[in-house]
């Protein structure tokens, strides 16, 4: 097969940048790192990557190897070379849709910047890659706000209309990620993207002590994560100027998924104008990208519908992988098991049952505010509500219909868990909500009350997203977390959210 030769005439630009901060998520921060590596072996300028990451890592007391990064047991350092744009509290989601609309008087930085934006034309190709925490119609930052789906795709789509690039790839790495494209991302608008999991599903980090292969024992937490580790390894072995980004997706989605047995795993997507897959990966990682060999074009896919081919042969092993906000735990869990008998190993495992029992607190406190919202009582009106929109709704019609009619004036506990942990019923292919500036008004809502959504408390926004959907006002969710939060450890020497001005008065 002949090699396809990109045109001389367009320039390859690329952002890449990890959204999240601390030693427990040294995992984003390496990947990002391998990612930069990739495109520099491939050959894509220096002055053409811009790179957005807190960097503590590398430099983190906890870190064993200082001033080193691995994405991979045995595998090589990856922070040696990068060249960082925006670090520490320049690392926002303000910031990011500036880089991404090449908008240089829209960032928000103080002196850890380049101010380097995209300044892409017409016949040139872009490539994102985000890696950190996310929740339904969000991904995380190190500072300020969340990044908002809706958000991101205004900026994109605009530049797209606008002709101020030729196509655009976007990898993401995240929880809930299929909800930052689901609904939103047109076809027509020469954006193609792959998310690590669906809308409704945890992603998944890997390469964590006790796993095999398992990292070194001086490190504590997570190299990698499995969606991201399975493209770039895979960039790694492949030739890119001849697999396609099709044949990518698919490799990457059979790995993610543990040979679609979806145990550890998670269902890879991909968005948008999927015509763009038929073109090599190169194309969006560089040429120089041509693989070792160990992964033939012709090497077989494991088929989820009666396809059983032999996957003996395969490039890589199944790997162990635990869920994004488990693997956040990794470190406490580590200290415990490596630390001797005696003071510190009881100090490590204090503070891990205080990070638990932290999160169970703030489960139980969005619990407690949307039970309250459920009350047929409260002036919210959320039940009948839920009830003209689910009323016939063979799940939830029966436990809509029990909640008017007690005679305790609380709710089924199956419907206040349907509320806070499940995708309540919408339409095929539906955005995750539909009135997004509602979605923004009770994230500060809960926030005004109870404190910042850190990276697990992000994941109610689940219950967030189905109030609006039902019509709720943001208002009434601030009145019933003011009192859930009232007493508990959620709202204890917390500050508040930076999304808490949004909330309605």
């Amino acid at each position: 097969m002949t090699r396809k030769v990109s045109q001389a005439s367009r320039d390859l630009w690329a952002v890449l940048i990890a959204g999240s901060a601390g030693y427990g998520n040294y995992r984003h921060q390496a990947d990002i790192c391998h990612a930069y590596q990739i495109l520099r072996h491939g050959g894509v300028r220096e002055d053409r990557i811009i790179t957005m990451m807190y960097d503590d890592i590398a430099g983190h007391p906890s870190n064993p190897h200082p001033g080193k990064l691995f994405n991979r047991p045995q595998g090589p350092d990856v922070y040696t070379g990068v060249k960082i744009d925006y670090s520490h509290e320049d690392v926002t989601a303000e910031n990011f849709l500036a880089v991404l609309a090449g908008n240089a008087s829209a960032l928000n930085v103080g002196r850890r910047s380049s101010r380097r934006v995209l300044q892409t034309g017409p016949d040139d190709k872009v490539f994102v890659y985000y890696s950190d925490h996310g929740a339904p119609g969000i991904v995380g930052m190190p500072s300020g706000p969340f990044l908002y789906a809706d958000q991101l795709h205004a900026v994109i789509a605009t530049r797209a209309r606008e002709g101020a690039f030729h196509e655009m790839v976007i990898y993401i790495e995240a929880c809930e990620s299929g909800s930052i494209f689901e609904g939103l991302l047109e076809d027509g608008l020469r954006i193609y993207a792959t998310t690590a999991a669906n809308a409704h599903e945890s992603s998944w980090g890997t390469y964590c002590p006790g796993m095999n292969p398992s990292p070194p024992p001086e490190f504590g937490t997570c190299l990698g994560d499995l969606y991201s580790v399975a493209w770039m390894e895979n960039a790694e072995h492949a030739d890119l100027t001849l697999e396609t980004l099709k044949k990518q997706f698919q490799l990457v989605k059979q790995r993610v998924s543990q040979n679609f047995t979806y145990a550890q795993g998670s269902h890879v997507l991909r968005f948008g104008a999927l015509p763009i897959g038929e073109e090599p990966v190169a194309e969006f990682m560089g040429y120089g990208n041509t693989g070792d060999g160990t992964v033939p074009l012709d090497w077989p896919l494991l088929g989820s519908k009666g396809q059983d081919a032999d996957p003996a042969g395969a490039p890589w092993v199944q790997l162990g992988a635990v869920a994004q906000r488990d693997a956040d735990l990794m470190p406490l869990w580590h200290a415990v098991q490596t630390r001797p008998e005696g003071p510190a190993r009881a100090a490590a495992a204090r503070e891990l049952e205080a990070e638990v029992s932290r999160r169970a607190a703030l489960d139980a406190s969005v619990t407690a505010a949307v039970r309250r919202l459920l009350s047929p009582a409260d002036a919210s009106g959320a039940l009948a509500s839920l009830r003209s929109m689910y009323g016939s709704s063979a799940q939830l019609g029966p436990l809509l219909a029990a909640g008017l009619a007690s005679p305790t004036g609380s709710p089924p506990e199956a419907l206040v868990a349907a509320v806070v942990g499940q995708a309540l019923p919408r339409p095929a292919g539906a955005a995750v909500v539909d009135d997004w500036d509602c979605l923004r008004a009770m994230v500060g809502a809960w926030e005004g009350a109870c404190g910042r959504l850190d990276q697990y408390g992000m994941r109610h926004t689940r219950a967030f997203a189905n109030l609006c959907n039902a019509g709720l006002r943001p208002a009434y969710l601030a009145s019933a977390a003011a009192q859930a939060c009232a007493s508990s450890a959620a709202a204890t020497d917390v500050l508040l959210g930076p999304d808490a001005h949004v909330a309605e008065a």
